[in-house]
């Protein structure tokens, strides 16, 4: 959408008033138009270097921009254009056509542009991107928003290189299962992690909170950092309240900035900006500890407070045309053709009352519009007693009255609009002054507004960890040991029944848990559980535990739930194996993986055997930290033949029919799935429930026939001809047989094996 506005004074217009496009609006660069303030709009270019691709992201609305380095897998592009919200995507004509259809499947604009040069204004921005590819797509980038925006892009921050290998990775199909984001069911609760935690005070903050928890650190000593302090706000609860009292006055700082820099900002937003500035002294008062070396000594802008404290009134106009926003006193000359305008009111006010003494008419009184301007008013039955010596001159005839001017009011007039006009741009001028003020102090604003998003995350996560009872995580090589963990967001919304806490113990001899148990048991429940306290430690949050002992990870990997892609054309199965194999061809040993009900999408036998291959090749060839639950309890057998696996079972209470669910985690395997019965909890017709008790019984018994049979076959001595075939085929060298001598030897083989028949 192109926005129009003129661009010449209609005063100083001949024939048609000039006008131009002064901002186009596309999905990917929206700012103002943000309906959401806790959401974030990105907008990235792309460039294909032929060995990866280059992928620039901004944030219009912010400022904030960073550059990633992908593979060259399209599906590592998609998954990064995903996980990001990017809402458009900007390259060059030329580019993959198969690359642009699967980006339109999921719902991304496509734009063009070919310049990718960086203008020398934008070059210190740029300073630590030294691959050519990464510039052609920063470059791409700011010549699209300039082209867009019609302006320089004074508020993008110092670009970031974001590296894979600095965060915690999740694909984008673990952050639905997980629901760290997003709920994956619009109907009922529909909480998320991200909802849970957010207790912050600030939109900014809550943005912050929300790329943590995408985000999670995999260094040991920046969470460290973070873990201290939480702990600091914890521990010092008048602080804690303090600081979080004054990022509850607070306004989007970064939004403000933006605004400020693209000359977008009107009188409130400079009035939001001086009250922010206002609290901010009293937040970094409460700071004043090691943990926060990095962040104490940021400075308050003291001098650009004072200069915007006394400037607007107190419900300033939002358009600055409007005048009216200064406070009197703030300027000498605003004062003196304020005091003109008022002056001249008044006049007009005493003229009405001596006008209607003079006339005798009662109904007189002087009015203004932009027509005409002043003007004297008399209804239709008065308007017969003017007399010519009053000075009257009829300026327009209405239904119910008469309107005059006079020689005394035109002048007047002109005097009064001249002070208006005069005072209007005096308040332009000073509005733009202080506009230009505050862009001076852009770069210590934005690191301002950095510091008070992460004060604001940090507080939120003390005040969540505080409140709950949470306990501070420690980390370890390879050991995960969580006592009596609690899925925080049921532990707290589980009002009817009381959550079950559930340890879980994996040491380095034990890297595979085989969870076995009833549909409704909590098993999925006890792997979400597992991965939301990963996440928590990872971000710096203290966790809904006894106690937490853990490796720091550095991928999470989900195959939870049923989805097909009807837009690629995938089945839910299909779905379900590309995004194991995304686990088994990524994953790690420092990896956690998270199985759920591999292989139901097909034949029994077929998804018994990929479910045995993937435990198998995980335990010998990634050595991830895996869950794997299954309603296949054939696999509980691996225990015994694969020394890292482990069973695990969901317990239950069965009297009669009758199950009652216990959600506790036991050792050992469960034996039954009891499925017919959790069909009775959901109500289906008695018939139909004593059939599937036949038919079970009656495929339980094939099953043991099936079984025996094939332990009969394995208990068999060798088969002596099949042996003496297999020592003549050993003792062959086939490169010293000519064609006839090779037929000669199948055909004797084959001989002999008939004979067995």
């Amino acid at each position: 959408m192109a926005i129009v506005e003129q661009t010449q004074d209609p005063k100083e217009a001949v024939g048609l008033v000039q006008r131009d496009v002064i901002r186009v609006i596309t999905p990917g660069t929206i700012t103002d138009e943000i309906t959401d303030e806790k959401s974030s709009v990105y907008l990235a270019s792309l460039i294909d270097s032929g060995y990866g691709y280059s992928l620039a992201i901004a944030e219009a609305s912010t400022g904030e921009n960073f550059v990633l380095d992908i593979a060259h897998k399209e599906t590592l592009l998609y998954q990064a254009i995903m996980k990001n919200n990017v809402r458009e995507v900007v390259m060059h004509e030329n580019f993959s056509d198969r690359v642009i259809k699967r980006l339109r499947q999921l719902q991304v604009v496509i734009s063009y542009c070919e310049a990718e040069d960086i203008k020398e204004e934008y070059l210190p921005l740029a300073e630590k991107l030294t691959r050519e590819s990464d510039r052609q797509a920063y470059g791409m980038m700011l010549n699209y928003l300039e082209a867009t925006q019609k302006h320089m892009l004074a508020h993008l921050s110092v670009v970031q290189i974001e590296q894979p290998e600095d965060v915690l990775s999740m694909d984008y199909a673990t952050q639905q299962n997980l629901e760290l984001i997003v709920p994956l069911h619009t109907q009922g609760s529909n909480e998320t992690l991200w909802t849970f935690l957010d207790c912050c005070k600030s939109a900014m903050g809550s943005r912050l909170l929300k790329k943590w928890i995408e985000k999670p650190l995999v260094k040991e000593e920046s969470v460290l950092r973070r873990q201290d302090q939480v702990d600091y706000l914890m521990k010092e609860f008048m602080k804690r309240q303090a600081m979080r009292d004054g990022l509850g006055s607070i306004y989007d700082l970064q939004r403000l900035i933006a605004r400020c820099a693209m000359n977008n900002a009107n009188a409130i937003d400079c009035q939001r900006l001086s009250k922010t500035l206002e609290a901010v002294p009293t937040i970094l008062a409460q700071i004043e500890d090691p943990v926060f070396s990095e962040s104490s000594n940021t400075d308050p802008l003291a001098e650009l407070r004072d200069q915007l404290k006394d400037a607007f009134v107190e419900n300033p106009p939002v358009y600055i045309t409007d005048g009216g926003m200064f406070k009197d006193g703030y300027n000498k000359e605003l004062d003196e053709a304020r005091s003109i305008q008022n002056s001249g009111r008044e006049w007009i006010a005493s003229m009405e009352s001596k006008e209607r003494e003079k006339t005798g008419i009662k109904t007189l009184k002087i009015g203004y519009n932009r027509v005409f301007g002043y003007y004297i008013e008399i209804s239709k039955a008065a308007a017969a007693q003017v007399q010519d010596e009053w000075g009257y001159v009829r300026k327009q005839t209405l239904t119910n009255c008469e309107r005059f001017v006079s020689q005394d009011l035109k002048e007047k007039e002109n005097a009064i609009l001249h002070a208006q006009e005069h005072a209007s741009a005096i308040e332009k001028q000073l509005f733009a002054e202080l506009l230009e003020k505050i862009r001076k102090h852009l770069s210590q604003l934005q690191k301002l507004s950095t510091v008070l998003a992460e004060l604001d995350v940090l507080s939120a996560l003390a005040e969540t960890s505080s409140r709950y009872g949470y306990i501070r995580p420690e980390f370890s090589e390879d050991e995960l040991d969580i006592e009596n963990g609690r899925h925080p967001i049921l532990d707290e919304r589980m009002k009817d029944q009381k959550y079950v806490a559930n340890s879980l113990k994996m040491d380095k001899n034990t890297s595979i848990l085989i969870i076995t148990g009833p549909n409704m048991g909590g098993k999925s429940t006890y792997m979400r559980q597992a991965a939301l306290i990963v996440i928590m430690a990872q971000m710096g949050c203290f966790v809904p535990a006894k106690k937490c002992t853990m490796p720091l990870f550095d991928q999470i990997f989900t195959r939870i739930g049923a989805s097909d892609d009807i837009l690629s054309g995938q089945s839910t199965f299909m779905v379900e194996m590309n995004e194991a194999n995304r686990a088994l061809s990524e994953a790690t040993s420092r990896s956690l993986i998270l199985f759920d009900e591999i292989g139901r999408g097909t034949s029994t036998y077929d998804g018994m055997a990929l479910a045995q291959a993937m435990i198998e090749y995980i335990a010998s060839c990634i050595h991830a930290k895996t869950l794997f639950s299954t309603h296949y309890h054939e696999l509980t057998s691996l225990e015994e033949s694969i020394d890292c696996v482990r069973n695990i079972h969901v317990a239950v209470k069965e009297e009669q029919d009758k199950v009652t669910f216990l959600y506790k985690i036991k050792e050992g395997r469960a034996d039954r799935s009891y499925g017919i019965n959790v069909a009775r909890l959901a109500g289906l017709p008695e018939s139909v429930l004593d059939r599937a008790k036949d038919l079970q019984k009656q495929l339980e018994s094939k099953r043991r026939v099936v079984q025996q049979s094939y332990q009969l076959v394995e208990m068999e001595k060798k088969d002596p001809v099949m042996d003496q075939i297999g020592d003549t085929l050993r003792s062959v060298n086939s490169d010293d047989l000519s064609p006839r001598q090779a037929w000669e030897l199948i055909n004797d083989l084959s001989a002999q094996a008939k004979k067995k028949e």
